[in-house]
């Protein structure tokens, strides 16, 4: 009598200690914040592509971010580009006509490296204005913009004491070598910055691309413009 009772207790132990285990474990799982890998396989985030010479993976923080670029017209991106598209995505028959939105703030700083490896730090530009341009070879909106800002840069930009930073998001393309051949190609001229790490983008809360940014002779942003620029913009924003 005394066995079977002690047996029933010791069953009924292991049930409640069963029990306690199986809802503390899933009570945690809960509250469990996804790690990178596990956020990538629920679709969460997506996972960049390594670069022939280096994926940004070094650091940690920015090692996954996604940049969208707008619908718009039939212009053709370069090929092998690092943003993930549908082969048979369509675009709308028309450009896209740019946001602009007001500002008042302080441009953060930045230095980066051109494509020809020299220097630029935003802050030694203080006392002209300063348009930054950021894009990626694989940006269709951005292959039209280049030969109007090209253009704006060859005819005006001298004139009205304006310097153009061309910003490119180089964490975000597959190697430095098309980001070059993509200047010649097109015949650029204005310094090409490479953003490797991201930092710069993240900094001005770049989403989507092209954006461009107007900052004044003081160094503060007072505009932001979401999408590819006319002449007629840039002449309004810039040519005072």
């Amino acid at each position: 009598m005394k066995k079977r009772l002690f047996s029933t207790v010791l069953t009924g132990v292991i049930v409640i200690v069963l029990f306690i285990t199986i809802y503390s474990n899933m009570a945690e799982s809960k509250g469990t914040t996804l790690t990178i890998d596990q956020a990538i396989q629920s679709n969460l985030l997506q996972e960049l592509p390594s670069d022939e010479e280096g994926s940004g993976r070094e650091n940690p923080a920015i090692s996954y971010r996604i940049i969208e670029e707008p619908v718009m017209g039939d212009t053709e991106g370069e090929e092998g580009h690092a943003h993930n598209h549908d082969d048979n995505d369509t675009h709308e028959e028309e450009s896209i006509q740019p946001e602009v939105r007001t500002m008042n703030k302080k441009a953060p700083d930045f230095e980066l490296k051109t494509l020809s490896g020299e220097t630029v730090k935003l802050s030694n530009l203080k006392g002209k204005k300063v348009f930054i341009n950021f894009w990626a070879t694989w940006c269709p909106p951005c292959v039209e913009e280049m030969p109007t800002i090209q253009q704006f840069y060859e005819k005006y930009a001298k004139e009205h004491n304006v310097e153009i930073l061309s910003v490119n998001a180089t964490d975000l393309e597959t190697n430095k070598e098309k980001v070059k051949q993509f200047a010649d190609k097109h015949g650029i001229t204005f310094p090409i910055l490479l953003d490797e790490d991201g930092n710069a983008s993240i900094a001005y809360e770049v989403l989507t691309i092209p954006t461009s940014i107007i900052v004044n002779e003081e160094g503060v942003v007072v505009e932001q413009i979401i999408g590819p620029v006319t002449e007629e913009l840039l002449l309004e924003k810039l040519g005072k």
